[in-house]
């Protein structure tokens, strides 16, 4: 079945901004699907110094601006059965994380540039 309804989840109260993943979820018919995408795969992806401080909230934006790439990702993923079950509330859901060789494998092309991070890494004249 065709995934459907891709969107990045922007509000998540109880996710942390340094230490959380970004989050899309899909249908499947009526079935919701959780999709995580690391946020060590992006920071690798982009090479972003480990020193720079990229909050969950600038890694949605990115994602939210890739989504078409990484909802072609998910749809591979979900098709290969490549997912966990999440349990929460008393409901199951199908999990699933993208990982950095995801978004290699893919042949997709990403984009940052909703970021203008570069600016941010450059050292500046003294």
């Amino acid at each position: 079945m065709k995934l459907s309804a891709f969107a990045v989840v922007h509000e998540r109260g109880d996710a942390s901004a340094v230490f959380d993943d970004p989050l899309v979820h899909c249908y499947s018919g009526k079935q919701l699907i959780l999709t995580y995408v690391s946020r060590q795969a992006l920071m690798d992806y982009f090479r972003v110094p480990g020193d720079s401080r990229v909050t969950l909230a600038q890694w949605k934006l990115v994602v939210d601006r890739n989504l078409d790439a990484f909802s072609r990702i998910i749809e591979a993923k979900y098709g290969r059965d490549d997912w966990d079950v999440h349990s929460a509330y008393g409901q199951s859901y199908p999990r699933l994380t993208v990982m950095l060789e995801d978004m290699r494998r893919s042949g997709e092309h990403f984009t940052i540039e909703v970021l203008k991070l570069d600016a941010g890494f450059r050292s500046r004249p003294g």
